[in-house]
């Protein structure tokens, strides 16, 4: 009989087993109704086949076998008890685990040669939807920070959400709460000039909304960062060298859009798309911004409770969910008109699309515009117009009391590492007229030339009196200086125009062959009346 049993050997109905392995990581365990005392000590072990087992003492032991216990270092463990593993989330797919009792012992040893499997990493191209690992069991990954999410404040859990990518380009989105995220976003913050490497041991596997993520399990995971290493070493050096730069702290919402563009899960299009195929989906399309349409009212009194506009002859008290609101607030509401090389459309945006484009809030330009009811104030014009953004659009349009068309603005982004990832996963992937969605047509952002004819169209066009331009509505005054309407315009403004135009001229052929046939018949009549007469 050997003197030492593999780790793959052992099983229940022995307690005198005898074994020789490495420590891969030890962890405390909180008593479970006081989290201030110890209650066990948790170990995982490997032996010289690369085999790992859980090993538990309780608090008891601590003194005499698991103080002195050293994370990496070997030890020879003697008389222990194998029982069943049936933790919720396990360390390792080994069917039992060691339980460490009163004869329990355990003595360091040495010896160089003894191998060293202190990681066991997951792939990326298993972490997805339709095949990934089982989430009861805990895995190791390794990758480089590309973009991560600013820490929310206010809240009594601290949470910080980043992208891992392998050294294939492969991507997956991570999660790491409370003190795991008190470590690691001063790290984050302070190393965006050079590649973060960041591995990640026992971590548990999630799947949300057919994503997969990765996030920290109380109290076994560990992370490290930018270890002086083998391992992350190894890791640097098969980076790609396009791959090596530096990362983007995001905001919160650019953090989810990022996510979605990083999963492939968004989807472009152009706006005559939107035009042509009206539905309930959500699509974004790459659009510039031409023209402000709302010319007063851009921002309106609102209950802090629902949203709702609010009038001062109401005593600030909410009509509709009835709360009193001394303390109310100020919020956007604006309709811009964007082109892109398909055409254009009107956008609704309300307050929090205003408030990321222009960069501040409704209360703050108010305190120095004055009355909403006003002009659009030129901080806003600034903000806006000219801008190249992704907007995040309802593909059903709504029509206003006058039968102008809107859609209805959900997200928007103009952050330069979203514009590059969009750049450079979805240039070329707008769908154009196509009803077949998986079919892709060429890019659609508005050309400089586009934008400057739009531009110069809406500035003649007021010139000629029109205060506000509708996507399906121009006042008859708004005409070419020869009178005729601008049936050949590309943009939708003269499209509606010529619209009106086509109307009237289609009255004036109605009535000319109204006229015209009316003559026929007179001079059928008289022929007639001739013919009888010889």
């Amino acid at each position: 009989m050997a003197l030492f049993s593999q780790l793959s050997e052992i099983h229940p109905g022995n307690t005198q087993w005898a074994v020789r392995g490495r420590i891969v990581r030890m962890y405390k365990q909180p008593a479970y109704m006081n989290k201030d005392q110890l209650g066990s000590l948790e170990l995982v072990i490997h032996d010289e086949q690369g085999d790992r087992i859980h090993a538990t003492m309780k608090a008891s032991l601590y003194e005499r076998i698991g103080e002195n216990l050293v994370e990496g270092s070997l030890y020879i463990i003697r008389n222990f008890i194998v029982i069943e593993n049936r933790n919720a989330f396990k360390t390792t797919n080994h069917r039992y685990k060691i339980c460490l009792y009163r004869l329990s012992k355990m003595t360091e040893f040495k010896d160089e040669n003894f191998p060293s499997f202190m990681h066991n990493f997951t792939d990326f191209g298993q972490l997805t939807a339709e095949n990934h690992p089982d989430d009861s069991y805990l895995i190791d990954v390794i990758g480089r920070v590309i973009a991560y999410q600013k820490p929310l404040e206010g809240l009594t859990k601290t949470r910080v959400q980043f992208r891992l990518q392998d050294t294939d380009n492969r991507q997956i989105s991570c999660t790491l709460w409370d003190e795991y995220a008190d470590e690691i976003v001063p790290i984050l913050e302070n190393n965006q000039d050079k590649p973060v490497i960041l591995i990640i041991q026992f971590a548990r596997i999630q799947q949300f909304r057919n994503e997969i993520t990765i996030s920290n399990t109380y109290h076994v995971t560990k992370v490290t960062v930018n270890e002086e290493s083998e391992v992350f070493l190894d890791f640097l050096n098969r980076l790609s060298a396009n791959e090596t730069g530096d990362f983007k702290m995001l905001t919160n919402s650019d953090y989810d859009i990022y996510e979605d563009f990083a999963k492939g899960k968004a989807k472009f299009r152009t706006l005559q798309y939107l035009n042509d195929h009206p539905d309930d989906a959500y699509y974004w399309v790459d659009a510039t911004v031409v023209d402000i349409q709302t010319c007063k009212d851009w921002c309106y009194l609102a209950c802090k409770k629902c949203a709702k506009k609010m009038t001062e002859e109401t005593g600030l008290v909410c009509d509709s969910c009835g709360e009193e609101n001394l303390n109310h607030i100020y919020r956007f509401t604006l309709d811009v008109m964007v082109v892109d090389n398909t055409g254009s459309a009107t956008l609704l945006m309300w307050n929090k699309p205003c408030t990321t484009l222009i960069g501040q809030t409704a209360a703050e330009i108010k305190l120095l515009h004055g009355d909403c009811s006003d002009s659009i104030p030129k901080a806003i014009e600034d903000a806006i117009l000219d801008k190249r953004v992704l907007f995040e659009v309802r593909g059903s349009s709504f029509k206003n009391m006058k039968g102008a068309v809107y859609y209805t603005v959900s997200r928007l982004a103009f952050d330069e590492d979203i514009m590059a990832l969009y750049i450079k996963n979805y240039t070329g992937t707008q769908v154009s007229t196509t009803d077949d969605a998986e079919i892709m047509t060429e890019t659609s952002n508005s050309s400089p030339d586009v934008v400057d004819a739009h531009k110069k169209r809406l500035e003649k066009m007021r010139e000629k009196g029109c205060s506000e331009v509708g996507e399906n509505e121009i006042n008859d005054e708004c005409r070419n200086d020869d009178g005729e309407s601008a049936k050949n315009d590309a943009h939708a403004l003269n499209d509606a125009k010529a619209k009106t135009d086509k109307g009237k001229q289609k009255r004036s052929y109605e009535s000319s062959m109204d006229t015209s046939t009316d003559a026929v018949y007179k001079s059928k009549k008289r022929q007639s009346v001739v013919k009888k007469e010889k």
